[in-house]
This record gives C-alpha cells, structure tokens and sequence, in this order.
C-alpha cells in the first residue's frame, strides 16, 4: 500500500519510553577470593588492603605488547592478567628498564593482577603491591584456563542488570514481560494463562540481567513463584500447579503494557506500526494493551505471542494484507 493511503490508517504517535539504565554495576575485588572461582584456586599473594578495590569491566586484559609501548592501552577497571610471555618479556629487560616499567604499571592505576602457572612475582612487584594497595593473586592454572573461568565470572557479576516493577512469563516458549501499574490486572493476566498451561518465572518483581544483546529475567529469590491477588493474598504456584507451571529464568522477547482504556487515545489498529520498548539499551517488540471491563487478557495475550512467533518466521499478518489491498488497488487504477 502506498505510504499516502497506509498513514490514513492510523495515527502513528510517539514511540515508548525508554526504561533508564539501571547504575553500572561493580565488584570488589575480594569476590575473586570466593567459592565460585574454586576451580582455579585463587591465592592472594600481596596487597591485602586493596581488596576493596572496584572492578568496573567484564574483559580481561593481558598486557602483551602493550608492555612494549605506551600503557595507556591498559584500562583500570578491567583485570589483568599476566602468564608466561609478560614475565619473561620482563625478565629479559635490563634492571633498570624492568624497574621503571614495573613502576610505571603501578602508577597506570590499574586495579588487580593474576599471575597464571604458578610462576612468582619479583620482589619488586610485591613492594609496590603493597605500597600502592594493588592486589596480587596467582594461581597454579594455564592462561588460557585462567582466563576462561574468570571471564564467565565477570560476565556473570558485572553484567548490566535491574530490578523492574512487572510479571515475567513463559507464553509458548516466548519470554513476555507484562508492564503496567499496580492494580491494572498483570497478576491476574498472568493466573489465566498459567491455568491455560504456561509459565510463571516472577511475579511483581523481575531481575534483569543483559548479556551481550539478550535480556533475561528472573524472580527474586526470597519471592520467587509467588503471586499476589487481590482477595487472595499470597499463593505459591509451584505449590498449587506444580514444577511445570514455573520456571527459573527466561530470555525476555517482547513487552506487553496493560493499562486502563484512555479515552481519545490512538491506540494500534492494524498492527502495521511496530514500536519497541527499549530496558537496559534492548530494543523489545512492545504492545500497549488497553484493559477494558469483558476483556479477556489471557486470550489476547496468547495471540500476541503467537503473533510475535509468525513474525520471527518471516510472516507479518498486517504488512500481508496491506500488500494485498495495494495489488488490488494498482489492478484496479489500470
């Protein structure tokens, strides 16, 4: 349909709102010394009061060549890690060379290092470690291994992440996270469709955690399965429906705001506009849903899923059929 006819359609509006970014998170460095990290066995060698110390990034940095050169390449906030070609590079530098690249380490402002196979740090990095409240760890494991399991660790503990106001659940293996004020009807919403088969994974509170481009939500773990009604009081629905109405954790794919009917407002007609919701900077397939007195929210929210399911397949049932009515209308005008 040519876009003068499609815009008499609707009334296209201003896009969502965009959740703000929750604070970037950060890890003391003392978490390196926890049980999660067995696996290589950390041993912290010096600067035992510098483990309150921040890490601020999830990428590991090795120094490689950046020890040839300026430092400025090596960024405060990420973890270093040294293995066997930074210390031999350094070994095999005159005193004085190796000493004034040491200090200008330290005084880089970098936050921890980890020393991998076993080898051991001169005695001149313990003193400025310890001068300069640097920790040192070192562990016994291959760089590589180092590396792998301290990643995943980061990855896991830095990644961006929040604590937002709304229903998380599993509808046909779509993660929807229903939006709303309090009082619209989200719990409720989403009873129905446990009733019908799906998945709770939180209720009224959903932890937002983004790795790489994916969003994924989960319940906190004092409230998780549980469910406020209005009425009701509190009911756990693992106890009531069992282990397959509630999972852990999904990968949210869309967003679905329930909000009470405004009258005058352009709400979507056809379907062709296709707004996002933007949390943790995540664009999400977003629909404003308005509740009305007879609706049956859990009907329109399977049909929502199962919409957004065709349209991953390739198959947009509003874009259809305004491609059709458009073949018809150019038939017609020759």
């Amino acid at each position: 349909m040519p876009s003068s006819s499609r815009r008499t359609w609707f009334r296209r509006r201003k896009g969502p709102p965009v959740q703000p970014h929750a604070a970037a998170p950060s890890l003391p460095i003392r978490e390196l010394l926890s049980e999660d990290l067995a696996e290589i066995s950390l041993t912290l060698v010096a600067g035992h009061s510098g483990l309150d110390r921040l890490l601020t990034q999830p990428q590991i940095q090795k120094a490689g060549l950046a020890l040839t050169g300026p430092l400025r390449e090596l960024h405060p906030g990420r973890l270093q890690v040294l293995g066997h070609a930074e210390i031999s590079f350094l070994e095999h530098l005159p005193d004085a060379r190796r000493s004034e690249l040491v200090r200008e380490l330290f005084e880089a402002g970098l936050t921890c290092f980890v020393l991998t196979r076993g080898l051991a740090y001169s005695p001149e990095f313990i003193q400025l470690a310890e001068e300069r409240s640097v920790p040192l760890f070192s562990t016994s494991v291959p760089t590589s291994q180092a590396v792998g399991t301290l990643g995943r660790f980061l990855e896991e503990k830095l990644a961006p992440r929040d604590l937002l106001h709304g229903v998380l659940l599993d509808v046909y293996g779509l993660g929807v996270l229903l939006l709303g004020e309090s009082g619209v009807g989200k719990s409720e919403a989403a009873l129905e469709l446990i009733v019908r088969g799906h998945r709770l994974v939180s209720d009224d509170g959903v932890e937002i955690i983004r790795r790489g481009g994916i969003l994924t939500g989960a319940g906190p773990s004092l409230t998780r399965f549980h469910m406020e009604l209005r009425g009701l009081g509190i009911i756990n629905i693992k106890d009531l429906f069992g282990v397959a109405a509630v999972r852990e954790r999904k990968d949210i794919d869309m967003a679905v705001r329930l909000e009470l009917w405004k009258e005058g407002k352009a709400y979507e007609r056809l379907g062709l506009d296709e707004p996002t919701f933007t949390l943790l900077g995540v664009p999400l397939p977003y629909i404003e849903m308005p509740v009305t007195p007879g609706k049956n929210l859990s009907v329109l929210l399977e049909v929502a899923a199962r919409n957004q399911l065709l349209k991953r397949r390739g198959y947009h049932p509003a874009k259809e059929l305004a491609r059709r009515l458009d073949d018809s209308i150019q038939r017609k005008s020759r």
